[in-house]
């Protein structure tokens, strides 16, 4: 059984006052009758709830795709920088949305948030393989010894890299480089053993999300748990 107003909370992202308000106002009916107790209880998927005419489905996490700006970090606080979720309403932060791994400071493009513990551990593990793609120019040409060096790895961290694939564009300044790790500041690593100082970074992709080009930097935009599913299958 779930609260009345939990529902709507959790549904709208909106705050528990908020949601009570909203149901106070008769705005809200559970099978075509005006409910106006938030404390009202039913059993999740056995009842229709409709606010202002529509049709509500419970959320029971959130899903969100940013494109990141430069000049903020990708944590929950920080006492010098200003943070990602700074860009999102407070209703999301009282959620408990966070991001999926880092992209670093001076890095712009696609960052996933949740509060979905269980699918960001997924996408971040190892094991899943997820890969991420980015466009990256640098003060130097890459040449086709990158690739082979890229492909082949080196000794990070006391270990070597995982095969990074380097598509080398036709402004040899600029590439696009896919790994299937997240190691610190790995690109940046990579570009640097092969002599090259990385200018700008833009993470393209993650797994199978795509950076929305309408998105500008900053701007971000809820998706569905089935929009991403494909991603940890």
């Amino acid at each position: 059984m779930i609260r009345l107003d939990k529902f709507i909370s959790d549904s709208l992202v909106v705050t528990r006052k908020e949601a009570a308000e909203i149901i106070k106002r008769g705005r809200v009916t559970a099978n075509g009758q005006v409910i106006k107790k938030a404390d009202y209880k039913f059993q999740e998927n056995s009842v229709v709830i409709v606010c202002d005419g529509k049709e509500i489905c419970f959320k029971k996490f959130i899903y969100i795709v940013m494109n990141k700006p430069e000049g903020y970090v990708c944590s929950t606080q920080d006492k010098k920088d200003k943070t990602v979720l700074s860009l999102l309403p407070q209703e999301y932060l009282n959620k408990g949305v966070s991001p999926v791994g880092r992209l670093d400071k001076d890095t712009v493009g696609l960052l996933l948030l949740t509060n979905d513990g269980d699918t960001a551990h997924k996408m971040l593990s190892p094991k899943s393989h997820v890969s991420k793609k980015y466009y990256v120019e640098c003060d130097r040409e890459f040449s086709q010894d990158d690739v082979t060096v890229m492909r082949n790895g080196i000794m990070m961290d006391g270990k070597m890299t995982k095969p990074a694939i380097l598509e080398i564009l036709p402004n040899k300044n600029t590439a696009c480089i896919t790994l299937t790790e997240g190691k610190y500041h790995e690109i940046k690593r990579l570009c640097a053993h092969c002599s090259k100082t990385v200018t700008f970074l833009e993470r393209l992709t993650f797994g199978n999300l795509v950076l929305d080009n309408t998105l500008k930097r900053g701007q971000w935009k809820e998706i569905s748990f089935y929009e991403l599913k494909s991603q940890i299958e």
